[in-house]
């Protein structure tokens, strides 16, 4: 059995916001022992090379192994993945393996693009080439920013060919963000999640109050456990 975190849109936007993620990180270790954690995309609100190193440092924090994708909030400097990609090194696309589970992280933007997206080819390559070679009996997560489940608003284009690609493993759980809200939806018996934001200065598409994270525990029958864990500040909220 391990337990990690699971935590989406944190939208880190200028210096005030550090001591909010700070606060954040230190609920996070409450939690210990966590073997992981898994970020899923917009750390950063504009995509400034500030706070994305804001939030590198913060997140390392944790005392744990922290795991990241881009969203489409972290190309917005430049239009692409550059500056994600200079600050988080190898984690576009990519794999880990960890106490028997298969974890598989993927970039599912489209430039600055929030709707109607299209991931890009060496994307849908990376999941082909991917699940082509991962071990089919184990049980095995997916990770990456924008929605995969049916009828979830601002879900990827591509939603149904990466879901195709990974079709032939043991897919317990595909965590995605970008829609802030509390979804799931079932396909061929997986469940396609997206939670909350977890951010200091943006709020929940559907009008939830309640932001927070997901703390996991996966068992060695394969099963997998999840429980939102609510994190507020209030008074740390900037004014509207």
């Amino acid at each position: 059995m391990f337990r990690f975190i699971v935590v989406n849109d944190l939208h880190h936007a200028d210096p005030a916001c550090t001591p909010w993620m700070q606060r954040l990180v230190a609920h996070m270790r409450a939690h210990a022992p966590l073997d992981f954690a898994l970020v899923l995309g917009d750390l950063s609100d504009t995509g400034r090379p500030e706070s994305l190193a804001a939030m590198r440092d913060i997140l390392g924090g944790l005392g744990s192994p922290v795991f990241t994708v881009p969203g489409n909030h972290d190309c917005d400097v430049e239009g692409d993945t550059r500056l994600y990609a200079g600050i988080f090194p190898g984690q576009l696309n990519y794999h880990f393996r960890h106490h028997g589970w298969q974890f598989i992280g993927f970039d599912s933007t489209d430039g600055t693009r929030w709707e109607d997206t299209r991931m890009r080819p060496e994307t849908l390559a990376f999941l082909a080439d991917t699940a082509a070679t991962l071990d089919h009996g184990a049980p095995t997560i997916a990770f990456t920013h924008f929605p995969l489940g049916e009828g979830v608003r601002m879900r990827s284009l591509d939603a149904d060919a990466a879901l195709d690609r990974l079709a032939q493993l043991d897919l317990r759980c595909v965590f995605s963000g970008h829609y802030h809200a509390r979804t799931e939806r079932i396909h061929n018996g997986t469940p396609l999640i997206t939670n909350a934001c977890c951010s200091r200065v943006q709020d929940n598409h559907d009008a939830s109050p309640e932001k927070g994270y997901l703390l996991c525990t996966a068992h060695p029958d394969g099963s997998l456990e999840r429980e939102f864990i609510p994190f507020s500040t209030a008074a740390d909220q900037p004014d509207r």
